[in-house]
């Protein structure tokens, strides 16, 4: 019984491999011509024949999928690239919303300021080390903030109001932990330096 299941398994595998596919198709697709690339036939002699070049999906592409960034941006050549928030505005200008315009622009979403958290601090229960970037890929040292699974409650069972923000301010810090805000750092220049 156990040999038929593995011989099933086997031939299953087997056919699973074998079976043609609509990415192999596309795969044995010259990406140049678009024609049908050369695959060796049951002899081993090329041919163009691709037996699955009719497999590719004749789906219709979404507005705007098919312009080059290019040609939204309507740069000429040796033109200086606009920077990433002006390249998403006229993104958006032109309908389209998806790839690098799913993204909003730098500066929408500023990073949050607060009392700096060491690797090595044990947090008490209920708080949470928050992590960031910045716009140009700097990290942000961890801060610290109250987490959104946790009520706290002073001595006398009543709820302690949380900051909208959620960020620990330094009256409210863990005993043990340094009161020492985070530094944000400066953007980085076009060459990728910090000023």
């Amino acid at each position: 019984m156990l040999v038929a299941l593995a011989l099933v398994a086997v031939v299953g595998g087997v056919a699973w491999l074998l079976w043609p596919s609509a990415e192999r198709a596309i795969a044995m697709t010259d990406q140049v011509t678009g024609q049908p690339a050369s695959v060796p036939d049951a002899n081993g002699k090329a041919t163009t024949q691709a037996p699955l070049a009719a497999a590719r999906p004749a789906t219709a592409a979404a507005p705007g999928a098919t312009r080059d960034l290019a040609e939204v941006l309507q740069l000429a050549p040796g033109q200086r690239a606009p920077a990433m928030g002006e390249v998403i505005a006229r993104l958006h200008a032109e309908g389209i919303h998806d790839g690098l315009a799913a993204f909003n622009p730098p500066g929408t979403s500023p990073p949050l300021v607060g009392l700096a958290v060491p690797e090595d601090f044990p947090l008490p229960e209920g708080y949470v080390r928050h992590h960031q970037t910045t716009d140009d890929g700097q990290d942000i040292e961890a801060i610290l903030m109250y987490s959104p699974d946790y009520d706290f409650y002073d001595a006398d069972g009543r709820p302690i109001p949380i900051p909208p923000d959620r960020v620990v301010p330094p009256s409210m810090a863990p005993p043990g932990l340094p009161l020492r805000q985070v530094r944000i750092p400066p953007p980085r220049d076009a060459q990728g330096g910090v000023p």
